[in-house]
Parts: C-alpha cells; sequence; structure tokens
C-alpha cells in the first residue's frame, strides 16, 4: 500500500492508523446508542493530530467523513492513489505558498491599521479561508483526506465503528471530548501494547489448530506447520542454512490478506536461508527443486511479537505458498577451510 499521506503531512501523532495487520470485515456505521471507545479515541487521536499540525487548514469535517465512510465502506469516488497525490500536492507545494499569502496579507492590515493610529490587537481564527482558493477545493481536500484515513481504517483488521471515529474527530475539533488526552493516550497504549497482541494471538492459534487437521498436513518439532503439493527433485534440496534459493512465493495473513508476493513483482526472489525468518529457513529444506510448498508459521518462527510493517501484526502466524525454483548450495570461498568439528566430550 502507498505511503499514506497521514505519515506525509505528519497529521496523527501514532501509528495507531497504521497497525494494520490485514483485511477488516469488521466495519460498521455505528450510531450514537453507545460509545465505542476504540473508534472514538482513534479518532480522537487523529484529531488531536490534525489539531497540532494543522491547524492552520479550514478542512470541511463533513467532507472529510463522507470520504472516510466512502472508503472504509467500498463506496468511494476517488481512489487512495488519487487522494493521496492530491493531498501530496497541497502539503508540499500549495499550503506553505498559501501560509505565506495569508501571513503578508496580515501583515498589510496591520499595517493599514496602525498607520491610522488603531493599535487595537485584531484576534484572527487560526485556520483563514484562504488557505482554499475555492469552497470547491476545500471540499475536494477534505473528502481526498477522508479518503486516505477511510482506506487505512479498512486495512486496519480493528473493529470500527465509523460514527464513533468521526465523533471523536469532530468533538476535538470543536473542543468538547467526551475523554481527555491522556485518557485516549492510555486506551490506545494499552489496545495496542496488550489487547490487540493478545487477540492476534489467540485467533492465530485457533487458524493454525484448524490448519493442522487439515489433509497431508504435517507438523515439525518447532510447530511449523507444512504440505507438500509437489515434491521436486528430492536430490537437490536445500540442507545448509548458508543455502541460496530462488523461489516464488506469496506470502497471506489468516483471512486471506496478501501481504507479500513475488507473482506480484514479476520476478522470483532469492535469498540464502540465513537470512529469512526462522519459519523459511527450516521449510525450505522439507521441499527438492523444481517442488512446492504450503508452510504455515507460527509467531516465533516468523515476525514474533514485534510484527512486521503495516500488515503483519504481534503474534500474528503467516501462510505461505511456495515454489522452489532453484537451489544453489554454499561453498566455501576458494582457500577457506571449513571449520573443524568440535571434539566429543569424553
Amino acid at each position: 500500500m502507498k505511503k499514506s499521506i497521514m505519515m506525509i503531512a505528519a497529521a496523527v501523532g501514532s501509528v495507531v492508523m497504521l497497525a494494520s495487520c490485514g483485511g477488516n470485515g469488521l466495519i460498521t456505521k455505528g450510531d450514537s446508542s453507545e460509545l465505542d471507545t476504540l473508534s472514538y479515541a482513534l479518532g480522537a487521536n487523529i484529531g488531536y493530530g490534525m489539531k497540532y499540525e494543522m491547524s492552520d487548514i479550514p478542512f470541511d469535517f463533513k467532507a472529510i467523513a463522507k470520504g472516510i465512510n466512502e472508503a472504509a465502506l467500498d463506496k468511494a469516488e476517488m481512489t487512495q492513489e488519487d487522494a493521496v497525490n492530491l493531498l501530496r500536492e497541497y502539503f508540499m507545494t500549495t499550503r506553505g505558498t498559501r501560509a505565506q499569502a495569508v501571513a503578508e496579507k496580515y501583515a498589510r492590515e496591520d499595517s493599514i491599521r496602525m498607520a491610522s493610529g488603531d493599535t487595537t490587537k485584531v484576534a484572527r481564527v487560526a485556520a483563514d479561508p484562504d488557505m482554499f482558493e475555492s469552497e470547491e477545493e476545500r471540499e475536494e481536500l477534505s473528502y481526498a483526506f477522508g479518503i486516505d484515513i477511510g482506506t487505512n481504517v479498512k486495512g486496519s483488521g480493528m473493529p470500527i465503528q465509523l460514527y464513533w471515529l468521526n465523533e471523536g474527530m469532530a468533538n476535538i475539533h470543536d473542543n468538547n471530548a467526551k475523554l481527555s488526552e491522556d485518557q485516549i493516550n492510555e486506551f490506545l497504549q494499552n489496545y495496542f501494547t496488550v489487547v490487540r497482541p493478545q487477540q492476534i494471538a489467540e485467533r492465530s492459534a485457533a487458524w493454525l489448530a484448524k490448519i493442522e487437521k487439515k489433509s497431508g498436513v504435517k507438523k515439525t518439532e518447532s510447530g511449523l506447520l507444512y504440505k507438500v503439493v509437489k515434491a521436486g527433485d528430492d536430490s537437490v534440496k536445500a540442507t545448509d542454512d548458508r543455502d541460496v534459493v530462488v523461489v516464488h512465493y506469496k506470502g497471506t495473513t489468516d483471512d486471506g490478506t496478501v501481504f507479500d508476493s513475488s507473482y506480484d513483482r514479476g520476478e522470483p526472489a532469492e535469498f540464502p536461508l540465513n537470512h529469512v525468518i526462522a519459519g523459511w529457513t527450516e521449510g525450505m529444506k522439507l521441499v527438492g527443486k523444481g517442488g512446492k510448498i504450503m508452510l504455515w508459521l507460527p509467531s516465533d518462527l516468523a515476525y514474533g511479537p514485534r510484527g512486521a510493517g503495516r500488515s503483519i501484526g504481534p503474534n500474528q502466524a503467516l501462510q505461505f505458498e511456495v515454489e522452489l525454483i532453484d537451489v544453489k548450495p554454499f561453498t566455501l570461498p576458494e582457500g577457506e577451510a571449513a571449520p573443524a568439528e568440535a571434539a566429543p566430550a569424553e
């Protein structure tokens, strides 16, 4: 997924909307009947980011909410790529020019007033309307901002109620938050460091337990689950962790979301087995050249409690479909001797 404009513009103070781990079938519209603290806290967090980093921009919050809802529910009139391009141009170029023009306007007004003998201090709004050249631009940029947020919400893997997400953002903008900033930060800190990792661990364990019962699936001592779909040439297999393998592969999370694929890149990958996660190091020794294997990695053989990037959450189990195209056995550089074997203990 392309880099979020929320990162480009530093709109959000934390990575809560970026802590994704797969697609999301848990998004609902929600309503005002009962506060959903997670959704509200996420929205408020974004709201605080906008307040601290974008207080000069008079966003249309109705247009933002429209963009969030439509993107999160797959009804958007604009792609995230188009939204990010619009926002990137505004934040990287236009915003600075407009801000300078606004500052010069204020300076002229102050100069004229002081020349007339008026020393009254004028209170001005933080977000000047001139930051947008028209109401149409304001609505379009606000909608694009919502599209970017909504797309990240959709990919977050979290149970989000859109009503409360938007309510949290709007409340911060209107200075009538239902929770203090400290309460919001404490809630999110606990959610992402305690609650969410535990939820993913439990879900992954249940998923692997189902996989283990499937026909043809075997389990190694380490906990790796695998199924050889096509044996390949057993006389040409990786045996040393320093061997290099050439593979085509597709990696997915437990809900089927693809997080990495050499097929999508259009060329196979090549790497030594001691440079990859433990489940790969072990799994690639279980199939011969030309073969195909399915691997299911418990978290401790994958990326563990830290996860990886935006797509793989903490404690998340993973599935890999791998075609072993070639094996390049490790050979010692010329003139270098193999390490001597340790003498047996007496």
